[in-house]
């Protein structure tokens, strides 16, 4: 049987939009009121009114200025910030935070370089969207690349479950994941 044409998606935006994935996300956060914790790539804020609901801090970070925009007018009043920067740029809080986001998937790679890359960022943890390839290259026991053998010494990363392309909005050409991301130290030894 022929398979079904997807239409192009020029934007290359594909929004998470499945309730199960985000509340699985969010769950396995554990967040607790005050908490501060980043929704990278936030888009119309579906991860975003997810974690707000958890009591903790939300900083939305998104770089589409319509979409940055919708977000201040929904959130105008709650434990939400939005700031309308790139996720490749924006300053990294200084104190202790999590991150919750289906990210990009081309800048996947990045963004684990500006989390887990340097020893200064208080990551307390992060549970992302990525790429279904992406997450079982960086989970895997004996890591191809140096650098992600560096990542692993220091945090535990785990492929915790495939997110189909239905669960999109347009859906991608292929699957996502659920990636987990927790040090494997106290953030009180960091220095």
């Amino acid at each position: 049987m022929p398979r079904a044409r997807t239409r192009p998606n020029p934007s290359g935006v594909h929004l998470l939009t499945a309730r199960r994935p985000i509340d699985q996300l969010v769950s396995a956060a554990t967040l607790a009121p005050d908490d501060l914790v980043i929704d990278f790539g936030a888009g119309p804020g579906v991860i975003t009114a997810a974690l707000a609901a958890t009591g903790a801090r939300v900083l939305a970070v998104e770089r589409d200025a319509r979409f940055a925009r919708r977000l201040s007018r929904r959130f105008d009043g709650h434990n939400v910030r939005v700031v309308h920067d790139d996720l490749r740029r924006v300053p990294l809080p200084r104190r202790p935070f999590s991150v919750v986001a289906s990210i990009p998937f081309a800048v996947s790679t990045t963004l684990l370089r500006r989390l887990l890359g340097d020893r200064r960022v208080p990551l307390r943890g992060a549970d992302l969207v990525v790429e279904w390839g992406f997450a079982r290259r960086v989970t895997t026991e004996w890591p191809g690349r140096a650098e992600t053998a560096r990542w692993a010494a220091r945090y535990d990363l785990v492929l915790r479950r495939r997110i189909p392309a239905a669960s999109f909005t347009p859906p991608p050409s292929v699957d996502a994941a659920h990636l987990s991301i927790r040090p494997r130290f106290n953030l009180s030894n960091l220095g």
